[in-house]
């Protein structure tokens, strides 16, 4: 009888490892599962929006691709019939920028009849340590370049640098479609007297102070000298407080022939240590 007693206790402290043993495993596949979730959802973003014209229409088809610095692609998705986009998966980092057009809109594509030809839009210095909400719209004026940068400690402003073109001023040239040719022999630049601008951050509207047009050196041998512009703004007032990058978007019309275009820059705030 004490045989038999025995037995049954071994065979059931047995079981009880082997459960204990199962229920160890479980735990650590979950234990590794949460890991490998978290890890996977803190180490990558998304960047999504939509993509509209200047009426308000959803626009089908658009490339966004995000550049790497040296503007090889790193990521690349296209908008749905309803103007949605979405790249997820991002790793996190810093990016050149994010660029977005349907590419047969491109002139030197030559897909397209003249009146439908359009220019990009871009967001510059694209800082993905978070999900990026970008909605995007462009025409046919395309805001290269564009910079926004503070004067730390001085005076309560922000200086915005762009540089617009113009696709009626590129396919009035010829030989549009060889960019060599084009770039050395015509000038899409805009003058200030067709120019108006519109500066935004984080959607607030920013109080412009000045606009001074400036000239750029011809360093490229062409026809003659680009023109590009710096915008005096308004800082704004959370600045040495605002916890995560401002979209700074400048958004330019062209009264010449009523061309419309926008451009981002992603704009760290200062951050300092303040000893005490």
């Amino acid at each position: 009888m004490n045989s038999i007693k025995i037995s049954n206790f071994m065979k059931l402290k047995k079981a009880t490892i082997d459960n204990y043993k199962s229920i160890k495993i479980a735990l650590s596949l979950i234990f590794l599962c949460i890991i490998s979730f978290n890890a996977f959802s803190t180490d990558t973003v998304k960047i999504f929006g939509m993509v509209t014209d200047y009426n308000g229409n959803p626009v089908d088809s658009c490339s966004i691709i995000v550049y790497n610095p040296d503007f090889s692609e790193a990521y690349e998705t296209l908008s749905d019939p309803q103007g949605c986009y979405s790249l997820d998966s991002i790793a996190k980092g810093r990016y050149a920028a994010v660029a977005a057009m349907r590419v047969n809109e491109y002139p030197r594509m030559l897909k397209v009849s003249p009146e439908k030809m359009k220019l990009e839009f871009w967001a510059w210095n694209v800082i993905a340590d978070r999900d990026i909400k970008l909605n995007i719209r462009y025409d046919k004026m395309e805001l290269y370049g564009t910079t926004a940068f503070i004067e730390y400690g001085g005076r309560q402003e922000m200086l915005v640098y762009t540089r617009p073109m113009s696709v009626t001023k590129a396919i009035a040239y010829q030989n549009f479609a060889d960019k060599g040719d084009a770039e050395k022999n015509s000038i899409v630049t805009i003058e200030p007297q067709y120019m108006t601008f519109e500066v935004c951050a984080d959607g607030k509207p920013l109080e412009i102070y000045s606009i001074q047009p400036l000239t750029m050196h011809n360093s490229w041998n062409s026809v003659g000298n680009d023109i590009c512009y710096l915008l005096q703004v308004e800082l704004p007032k959370d600045i040495y407080t605002h916890d995560a990058p401002y979209e700074i978007r400048v958004v330019g019309h062209n009264s010449q022939y009523d061309e419309h275009g926008e451009s981002v820059y992603y704009l760290e705030p200062p951050k300092y240590t303040c000893k005490k």
